[in-house]
């Protein structure tokens, strides 16, 4: 009995692990989930279509981990992606739009990116810029990544 416990726990941790509880459509990457929409949208498109899947913000990249997985992702991909992060309020004042947090660091942006053009307001991977950041005309339409928490059990001690 006690070996089928184990058994049946090491399984929940591998599980919680490679993402099986994220939702269908979505992909899992240590501990969180992530939608790749199949079709474009303006930026604030894609932000409002991320809060109609239940509980999913456009993606806030926060480590070089979550960075490097979802530019890979999206070379892969081979397509433009909005992420939630904005200077909408004060041009080179980057905000993630969910948290509200500033952008802390450099970020992981293109060569000359961002640039200086004040209609540039909302960030994607650009595949012109070799899948890192890069600033565009929020209006522009793109596919974009959606995030959540994959649900799973942590174990802690």
């Amino acid at each position: 009995m006690r070996t089928s416990r184990f058994i049946i726990i090491v399984s929940l941790c591998i599980a919680g692990i490679y993402g099986a509880n994220c939702p269908d459509g979505f992909e899992g990457h240590h501990g969180t989930c992530y939608f790749f929409s199949h079709g474009k949208e303006t930026w604030q498109g894609a932000y409002d279509s991320c809060k109609d899947i239940i509980g999913a913000s456009l993606v806030e990249v926060t480590s070089d981990d979550e960075n490097n997985y979802l530019s890979r992702k999206s070379a892969v991909l081979d397509h433009s992606f909005w992420i939630g992060l904005t200077d909408k309020m004060f041009e080179g004042e980057f905000v993630w739009e969910t948290s509200t947090d500033l952008l802390s660091g450099t970020g992981y942006w293109g060569l000359n990116e961002p640039d200086s053009d004040p209609s540039n307001n909302c960030v994607r991977y650009g595949t012109s810029h070799q899948n890192l950041w890069s600033d565009s005309d929020c209006n522009d339409h793109y596919y974009y990544i959606c995030e959540k928490s994959d649900g799973a059990m942590q174990v802690i001690g």
